[in-house]
């Protein structure tokens, strides 16, 4: 049988554009930073905090500016966050009081961004607040800035830990996240960055009842469709995410996915799975259904055993506190690139960034 040679043509265009198309968004795995916005305290107070505070020997790193990690190609963030409502809350921490005149003297000046009201990006009140960006509204300004400058990028996913706890006999009380908050932060977000560069849960239900349903039913964009935009999740798993979730189970209407509380949960689409050695399986059955999940390939030092678990996972985004050239242990895929496409979808190669 003979085939006219359009109709040839045609079918090797095809299959070419098949195979060479870019992935969804669960066919890629991307390497993320920690505690993005994180400075490591002054050395002669590092001393003294770790005297204070059982927590404070973990503590000790710097992550450069977030539109450098950009630049190196972070395509995952991950801010905590505190309410402010009134601004000033964490304006002078109790660590400046136990600080020479030296190191304070050398600390970054964020006293005018954290006198005004809105959320607040810190590690532990008090005592491990200094951040490369204050504010979340200067941390989305500065992705913001230079997503604009670079349209064509991954979409940058940023998790969210909502913080609301008192930390033992430290001096802040932080405020209670209630729904009404957790609305304002919805609002902060948007202020900065518009609705229609947010990839939003409603996107991905489409016409089906329930956000589980969408996944299930239709998966999720091509990157294609994504580049130049923005996915936030909810790092919270406790009562904060009960509270997002009232009155829209399937966050219709809303901003912002939150880590599933169970694979049947109407809101199943993201999850948060960051022991990839305990929960290798979970992470493989979560991505094999077609959920996006969220890792780690380290805790406090370079682990080479969680980094090839997290990667054997499958799990799309795997944050590190080791993934700027130089880094020891550093963590990266086979060409150092930071992204590729997921082989436990059985792709190959890699994805610009």
């Amino acid at each position: 049988m003979h085939f006219p040679l359009s109709i040839i043509a045609a079918t090797f265009t095809a299959i070419c554009t098949a195979v060479n198309a870019e992935p969804a968004l669960n066919q890629v795995q991307v390497i993320g930073s920690h505690n993005s916005y994180h400075i490591a305290p002054p050395p002669k107070l590092f001393t003294k905090m770790v005297e204070i505070h059982s927590g404070a020997k973990s503590w000790n790193y710097t992550h450069p500016p977030l539109a450098r990690q950009l630049e190196a190609g972070v395509r995952q963030f991950e801010l905590d966050i505190f309410a402010d409502p009134k601004g000033g809350l964490f304006a002078t921490p109790y660590a400046r009081m136990l600080m020479e005149q030296d190191e304070a003297k050398n600390l970054p000046d964020h006293s005018e961004s954290l006198a005004k009201p809105g959320f607040k990006v810190l590690h532990i009140p008090d005592i491990d607040c200094w951040s490369n960006a204050p504010t979340l509204v200067i941390a989305l300004r500065e992705m913001d800035e230079w997503s604009q400058r670079n349209p064509r990028h991954l979409p940058i996913m940023v998790l969210l830990e909502c913080k609301d706890q008192k930390q033992g006999p430290l001096p802040t009380t932080p405020v209670t996240l209630n729904r009404s908050l957790l609305m304002d932060l919805e609002k902060e977000i948007l202020s900065v960055i518009p609705a229609e560069r947010i990839l939003k849960p409603d996107d991905v239900r489409g016409d089906e009842r329930t956000l589980r349903e969408g996944v299930m039913k239709h998966g999720w964009p091509g990157i294609d469709s994504l580049r130049g935009k923005f996915f936030f999740a909810l790092d919270n798993t406790n009562v904060v995410r009960d509270r997002y979730l009232e009155g829209n189970p399937s966050l219709e209407g809303r901003l912002i996915f939150i880590s599933g509380p169970s694979p049947d949960a109407p809101s199943a689409a993201w999850f948060k799975c960051n022991d990839p050695i305990s929960e290798q399986q979970t992470i493989r059955d979560l991505v094999k259904a077609g959920f996006l999940v969220r890792t780690r390939a380290d805790t406090n030092k370079p682990n080479t055993r969680m980094k090839e678990k997290a990667f054997e996972s499958g799990a799309q985004w795997i944050s590190t506190d080791y993934f700027l050239d130089g880094s020891e242990g550093r963590v990266s895929f086979g060409n150092d690139g930071l992204v590729r496409k997921n082989p436990a979808m059985g792709l190959q190669g890699g994805v610009e960034p």
